[in-house]
C-alpha cells in the first residue's frame, strides 16, 4: 500500500509559474486519504520557505517541513566541519543550520551548487582546494536550469568545469543519486516499498526513486516524453499523461 508520495516540482506540479492541471487536487486528495506528501527538489539555491510559498500560491498547501531541497540533503550529508561553497542563499543557510563552517582556508569540503553570481576567482579557489585534498561535493548534476531567458548553465555545468580542471569526480547528493530519496524516506518515517516517487524526468526523478527502492511514476507533463522511454536505462513503474490517469493507476485501474 502506498503510504507516502515524493513529488518533484518543476514539470511535475508546475511549469514555470503555471500549475500543472490537476496537481493541487491530487495532492489534496492524497492527504485526505492519509498519505504523506513530500516535495523534493534538486534546486539548491532556494530555501524551503521560498519553495513552499510558491506551492501555496498554486493551491498546494505546504510548510517548510514538507520540502526537502538538495541544499538540505547536502548539508545533512556533510554533517559538520568546514566548507568552501559555490552556491546561493538556500545552500548557505542549509549549511549554517547544520553547523557547517564556511571558509576559504583549508576546508574539509568544496561544495558546489547553482550560483548566478559565479566568478572565475570562485572557480579558481575551488580548483586549488580540491587539488589540495578537499572533498568535492555537488548538490545536483543538472546541466541546465530553465529560466525566463531560456536554458542556462546549471550546477552540472559548474561541476564539469571543476572536474575537467582537477580530474576529480564530485560526490553527487541530489537526483539521480538515491541519497536525497533515502533522506526523504527517513523524514517520512516510511520504507521504500511504501512510497511512490512522482516526477517528469527520466534522467533524474525516475532513477533516483528506483535506486532508493521506491515505485516510480513518470508524469508526461514536463521534460520527458513517451518517445524518450525507449532509450531510458531505468524504466518507471507507471506512466501517466495527467493526474486523473495517475489516480486510476494508484487505485489499481
Amino acid at each position: 500500500m502506498i503510504k507516502g508520495i515524493v513529488f518533484d516540482l518543476d514539470g511535475t506540479l508546475y511549469r514555470g509559474t503555471e500549475p500543472v492541471p490537476g496537481a493541487a487536487d491530487f495532492v489534496r486528495e492524497a492527504r485526505r486519504q492519509g498519505r504523506r506528501c513530500l516535495f523534493v527538489t534538486n534546486r539548491a539555491s532556494r530555501t524551503p520557505e521560498t519553495v513552499c510559498a510558491q506551492l501555496n500560491d498554486l493551491g498546494i498547501e505546504s510548510g517548510p517541513d514538507d520540502v526537502l531541497t538538495a541544499a538540505q540533503a547536502t548539508a545533512e550529508y556533510i554533517g559538520g566541519g568546514s566548507v568552501f561553497m559555490i552556491g546561493g542563499e538556500g545552500l548557505k543557510r542549509a549549511l549554517e543550520q547544520h553547523g557547517v563552517r564556511l571558509t576559504d582556508h583549508q576546508p574539509d569540503c568544496v561544495v558546489v551548487g547553482y550560483d548566478p553570481d559565479l566568478t572565475y576567482e570562485k572557480l579558481a579557489q575551488a580548483c586549488l582546494l580540491i587539488l589540495g585534498g578537499a572533498r568535492f561535493i555537488g548538490t545536483n548534476p543538472d546541466r541546465i536550469i530553465n529560466t525566463e531567458r531560456g536554458a542556462l548553465p546549471g550546477t552540472g555545468s559548474l561541476l564539469a568545469a571543476l572536474e575537467t580542471a582537477t580530474r576529480v569526480k564530485p560526490t553527487i547528493i541530489g537526483k539521480p543519486e538515491p541519497r536525497i530519496m533515502t533522506m526523504a524516506l527517513a523524514r517520512m518515517g516510511l520504507s521504500p516499498e511504501q512510497v511512490l516517487a512522482v516526477g517528469d524526468n527520466l534522467d533524474t526523478d525516475i532513477p533516483a526513486g528506483s535506486r532508493a527502492g521506491m515505485r516510480t511514476a513518470l508524469m508526461l507533463t514536463g521534460v520527458s516524453t513517451r518517445a524518450d522511454l525507449a532509450a531510458a536505462p531505468v524504466q518507471p513503474d507507471w506512466i501517466a499523461a495527467d493526474y486523473p490517469t495517475l489516480t486510476t493507476l494508484m487505485n489499481g485501474g
